[in-house]
C-alpha cells in the first residue's frame, strides 16, 4: 500500500512527524528489526504528535495533564533492516473529550513500502495529587486542535488495518 498523499487541507492528512533510522541494536536474531523497536518507533511518533498538538513537555508540567496508553495494536507487514531509513504517519481516526485514537503507519523512507502498523488508544489523564492520576478533559485548546486535525483527517480512507482483533480462525 503506497504512503497517502497530503489533501491540502490545514493539517496534512495523515500527519508525518517523526523519521527515524533502523540502528543495529534494533536487529534481532533474525537480521531484521526487532518487533519491541517497531513499538519503540510507534512510541516516539505518538510522542512527536503530542508536541504538535501543544501537549509538550511545558504543556505537561504545567497542566500535571499527559495522554497514557490503553490499548496497542501492532501489525508487522513487512521486515525493517539494519541502516534502512523509516518514517511514520499518524492518523487521527476518532476523538471525545478525554480520548484519542491514533493510527501510525511506518514506511521505508525511500521506496514508501508498508512495513507497519501501530494502531493506539490514547487516554488524557491528570496526574495532579493527591486524587491523579485520573481521567480528565482535554484542555479547549487541545480539544480545538484535535477537531481540526480530525476535520482534516475525515477525507482519508480507514486503514485496512484498523479494528482488527488477534485470534485463530476455527471451521
Amino acid at each position: 500500500m503506497p504512503e497517502p498523499e497530503n489533501t491540502g487541507l490545514p493539517y496534512n492528512a495523515p500527519l508525518r512527524l517523526h523519521e527515524a533510522e533502523v540502528l543495529p541494536e534494533w536487529v534481532d536474531y533474525n537480521g531484521h528489526m526487532s518487533e519491541a523497536f517497531y513499538v519503540l518507533v510507534f512510541g516516539h511518533s505518538t510522542d512527536a504528535l503530542l508536541n504538535y498538538i501543544g501537549m509538550d513537555a511545558e504543556y505537561r508540567e504545567r497542566s500535571r495533564c499527559s495522554l497514557y496508553t490503553l490499548e496497542a495494536h501492532v501489525s508487522y507487514v513487512r521486515e525493517a533492516r539494519e541502516a534502512e531509513p523509516l518514517h511514520v504517519t499518524t492518523q487521527l481516526l476518532d476523538h471525545d473529550h478525554k480520548r484519542a485514537h491514533l493510527f501510525h503507519s511506518m514506511y521505508h523512507a525511500t521506496d514508501r513500502r508498508l512495513l507497519a502498523t501501530g494502531e493506539v488508544m490514547m487516554l488524557n489523564v491528570d496526574n495532579t495529587e493527591p486524587a491523579g492520576p485520573r481521567s480528565a478533559p482535554f484542555s479547549e485548546e487541545i480539544s480545538s486542535t484535535l477537531k481540526g486535525i480530525k476535520a482534516s483527517h475525515d477525507s482519508l480512507p480507514l486503514p485496512e488495518q484498523a479494528g482488527r482483533a488477534i485470534g485463530i480462525e476455527r471451521r
